[in-house]
């Protein structure tokens, strides 16, 4: 059995994780403007770390677009949109493989 954990330790996670959906919360705004509708409800943000945005898209067929053909484009309009947290990288990877 789990020894029991600080109350503290629970909100320093909460707190994470709310400092984390914030800033996410300004790239889901930056594809809502860039990608259609019809794309965007395929996409979601999973992670930024330095620099490194991280997509998920739960379409093979989007995926394969986004990543090959539109992938440098839709860097590009984050920037502009979030010119104070610019991306280096952006990665997108297909939902549900676990892999990044």
């Amino acid at each position: 059995m789990a020894e029991p954990r600080p109350a503290g330790d629970f909100v320093r996670d909460i707190l994470r994780a709310a400092g984390r959906q914030k800033e996410r919360s300004g790239y889901n705004e930056a594809l809502d403007a860039i990608l259609p509708e019809a794309h965007r409800s395929h996409c979601q943000v999973v992670g930024c770390r330095a620099g490194r945005l991280v997509l998920e898209v739960d379409s093979a067929p989007l995926f394969a677009e986004l990543s090959s053909f539109r992938r440098e484009e839709i860097r590009l309009r984050i920037n502009q949109l979030l010119p104070e947290r610019p991306i280096a990288q952006l990665t997108l990877r297909l939902g549900g493989t676990g892999h990044v």
